[in-house]
Order: structure tokens, then C-alpha cells, then sequence
């Protein structure tokens, strides 16, 4: 999976509650900087939100699985509120990853052991 597909499912997993708080909208911004998102990618992202509904592209790899699954979790924790829909989507994202309860439970306490 690279960055752009990333960022287009985080960019769906912020407004699943069908807002953007501040926080939410800080984090993208990091990722879109960190990760060499061109301004115009951000926007279609944003504009894709609206025209597509919300979707979750699953990588192939385990390890971009992880990666993906630990942004996620970032995202949603990011504004302090885990809001039920973000929770849903997570909670269906990490099934269709394959992850086990115990390795969701595993990537979890090593995101928050990272912050």
C-alpha cells in the first residue's frame, strides 16, 4: 500500500463521525507533510469523501496492515473522543486485516506505549 492510498482511508476514517475536529484535521496535515502529499492529492482525498462515501482499502502485506491498523488507532485517539463509528470501522477494518483479538490488542499497547 503506498502513502496515497494510506492517506485517502485515514482521510475516510476522520470523517466517518461526519466531522473533523482540530486535532483530526492536525494529524492529516502531519501525514500528508511527512508523507509527501501533494496539496492537490489532499484535496482529492477530501473531495473523495462526498463522492465515493467512506472506504477502507485493505493493503495485501501484513506489515502494511500494521501499519495501516496503527495509524487508525492514532487517528481515533487523536481528539481524545473514539467516537462509535470510528470504533466500528476500526473494529471491521482489523477483521478484514486478518488480525486476531490478541494482536489487535498487541498493535494497540504498542501505539500507546509509543505515545
Amino acid at each position: 500500500m503506498n502513502n496515497i492510498e494510506l492517506f485517502h482511508s485515514l482521510v475516510h476514517l476522520a470523517a466517518i463521525d461526519n466531522k473533523f475536529t482540530d486535532e483530526e484535521l492536525r494529524f492529516l496535515i502531519q501525514r500528508a507533510e511527512r508523507w509527501n502529499i501533494p496539496s492537490e492529492e489532499f484535496e482529492a482525498a477530501l473531495a473523495g469523501i462526498s463522492a465515493e462515501g467512506f472506504s477502507v482499502k485493505i493493503p495485501e502485506k501484513m506489515e502494511d496492515r500494521v501499519v495501516m491498523l496503527k495509524e487508525m488507532i492514532r487517528l481515533m485517539a487523536i481528539d481524545g473522543v473514539m467516537a462509535e463509528p470510528e470504533k466500528r470501522l476500526c473494529a471491521v477494518a482489523s477483521g478484514r486485516m486478518e488480525f486476531t483479538s490478541k494482536q489487535f490488542s498487541q498493535i494497540l499497547d504498542e501505539v500507546i506505549a509509543e505515545a
